[in-house]
């Protein structure tokens, strides 16, 4: 599960390096996410699963629609409580997006079932569905770059002689 969860954030890394970021760190600090941060404050003003001011905003999905900011289906205002509740597990390590998702959409169903962001996830949420091959390029470099750490990792294996046979087989 663990590697799921981490191929989850490898993607999102690798989305934003398409886009010119470098780390997510770098994505957060940008003029463009303090833009989208503010257009979604003054969209909410209260935190979706209490009653505080929102300071945080929460990425529900890592797509390039989202990142970009294309549109804020999936970004969701918390406050830094809610935010930490839903994102830290009891042991102190960081939970699975999905996890921190379902305990989001919970919290915020208690608070409000019919409250304007959880309405307007779901109502628009299917018109903004994105295809599978949309992010298919950053799945599948995020899952070489994955591979190739793991052979790294891996003892070298002997291979006296093969690349030299190999090598004169393609002349």
């Amino acid at each position: 599960m663990k590697e799921k969860h981490a191929f989850v954030y490898d993607v999102r890394n690798e989305l934003l390096r398409s886009f010119g970021y470098r780390t997510y760190k770098q994505y957060l600090k940008s003029d463009e996410w303090r833009a989208l941060r503010s257009q979604v404050f003054a969209d909410y003003s209260e935190c979706i699963c209490c009653d505080s001011k929102p300071q945080v905003v929460h990425h529900v999905k890592y797509d390039s629609a989202t990142l970009l900011g294309v549109h804020r289906l999936h970004l969701a205002p918390l406050c830094h409580k809610c935010h930490e509740l839903i994102e830290i597990n009891v042991d102190g390590s960081k939970g699975s997006l999905a996890q921190a998702n379902t305990m989001m959409f919970e919290l915020a169903r208690k608070k409000d079932p019919k409250q304007r962001w959880l309405i307007a996830f779901y109502t628009q949420r299917k018109q903004h569905k994105p295809h599978r091959r949309g992010d298919c390029s950053a799945r599948t470099d995020a899952w070489r770059r994955k591979r190739e750490s793991r052979q790294q990792e891996s003892q070298p294996k002997d291979y006296s002689g093969v690349f030299w046979i190999r090598a004169r087989r393609r002349r």
